[in-house]
């Protein structure tokens, strides 16, 4: 209902599963462009606020984790008056519902802003300087580990992991639980700083 494919367990890998609904990997902006008005900054500006570190998602999140984190995003939508929107498992909720109609439902989701879960800091180029070697270490581990991945540009200077080629099979393949525990992990080997 509430997580928009967020069967993640990072914020590259949220991306990819939005490659799974069809999401355009050069519209969607920002890593977490998904999700309106996102940031992975913590000092994103005014709607950064003193609960930063409660919704500060850590390296290699777990599903656990971020679904806590989303739940508690979109609780705050629809307190707001974004209507949860039928749909299938993951598809509906609303997300689905701010989707159809962003400019009815743009306040409430600005209302929201300092709940919105926050991509950990090493996945953020702007405060990573090493982000792209570590992007392309976490590409070679997960290709290594036989995930089919490449890297595409999106947004103004983020780059992500994406399937591809995006077949029914390859998405599966990185969708299902032993393909996001790779990711997880991959996340955490690149991206972890020795």
């Amino acid at each position: 209902m509430h997580k928009a494919n967020v069967k993640i367990t990072g914020l590259a890998v949220l991306l990819v599963s939005l490659a799974a609904c069809g999401d355009d990997p050069k519209a969607s902006g920002p890593q977490v462009a998904a999700l309106p008005g996102a940031s992975t900054s913590a000092s994103a500006g005014p709607a950064a606020s003193s609960n930063t570190a409660d919704r500060q998602l850590p390296l290699g999140a777990s599903k656990q984790e971020i679904d806590r984190l989303y739940d508690a995003y979109y609780a705050c939508w629809t307190q707001h008056g974004v209507p949860s929107a039928p749909g299938k498992g993951e598809n509906g909720g609303p997300l689905l519902s701010y989707k159809m109609d962003e400019k009815k439902y743009q306040p409430a989701v600005d209302a929201c802003a300092d709940k919105e879960p926050l991509g950990p800091p090493e996945l953020d180029p702007h405060q990573n300087p090493n982000y792209a070697d570590d992007l392309r270490e976490q590409l070679q581990c997960l290709r290594d580990q036989g995930l089919p991945m490449e890297i595409r540009q999106g947004g103004t200077d983020n780059a992500t992991i994406w399937v591809a080629p995006e077949t029914k099979a390859n998405l599966e393949k990185a969708n299902s639980d032993a393909g996001m525990e790779i990711q997880r992990q991959c996340e955490i080997s690149a991206f972890t700083q020795r």
